[in-house]
């Protein structure tokens, strides 16, 4: 991660205040946060239950799926580590005051989306983050028609794909449960599914919550105004 390039982009982000792009942005960044936990698969000694089927090379791809994403992401938008290291530098200097309220918004949108994942996860189950990553995409994307057109390579994120290895391999697990068990495949629910309920409560949730601005917050226009 180049630092200069991320202060650069958090420079940029304070030159106009738009809630807009800081949301989508904060949403992105969420998705970095969650690629960064991936433990990349060795596709000749995988025994991965959600890749139990996947060829060599979808294992490939989907390495080098979340690799390229987690590239382009640090190299086009502020991701936790800098926003929250200026937070945690705040009182050190004028410029970070400045940058800290200035990005507070993504802040709280991060705080949202995190608990609202917490929320859903329950405690000691396996969490596959990449899946995750993905199926917020896929979810914004698709099921509400939603895009990323400030970030073409995230356009032309062949997502559907992505999420198909891992829909193919949901079905093989189920189908292996349920020889084991002898349950029905259409009653079993795996970390897969998991992950997808959450990404859709997710995305739903935050594509409703609506930033508030402090009241306690004073601008700093309207004070210069009453002195006149």
């Amino acid at each position: 991660m180049d630092q200069d390039k991320q202060f650069k982009l958090a420079l940029n982000q304070c030159k106009t205040i738009n809630l807009k792009k800081m949301k989508i942005d904060t949403f992105l960044l969420v998705i970095h946060f969650l690629l960064k936990d991936y433990k990349k698969i060795d596709p000749n000694k995988t025994t991965n239950p959600t890749t139990i089927c996947a060829s060599k090379e979808e294992i490939l791809f989907i390495n080098n799926s979340v690799a390229n994403l987690k590239s382009y992401l640090e190299n086009n938008i502020i991701i936790s580590d800098t926003l929250f290291s200026i937070f945690k530098e705040q009182n050190k200097s004028l410029i970070f005051d400045k940058l800290s309220r200035n990005l507070e918004p993504m802040k709280i949108y991060y705080k949202y989306l995190i608990n609202t994942f917490s929320s859903r996860l329950k405690n000691g189950s396996d969490w596959i983050p990449e899946l995750l990553a993905f199926s917020l995409i896929y979810n914004y994307k698709k099921e509400h028609n939603k895009s990323f057109l400030s970030y073409p390579e995230l356009e032309k994120l062949p997502i559907e794909k992505i999420v198909n290895i891992y829909n193919k391999n949901n079905l093989e697990l189920k189908k292996r449960i349920s020889q084991k068990n002898g349950t029905s495949v259409w009653k079993i629910k795996t970390n897969i599914d998991e992950m997808y309920n959450v990404s859709e409560l997710m995305v739903m949730k935050y594509l409703n919550y609506t930033y508030k601005i402090n009241p306690s917050r004073k601008s700093k226009i309207r004070d210069k105004r009453k002195k006149h």
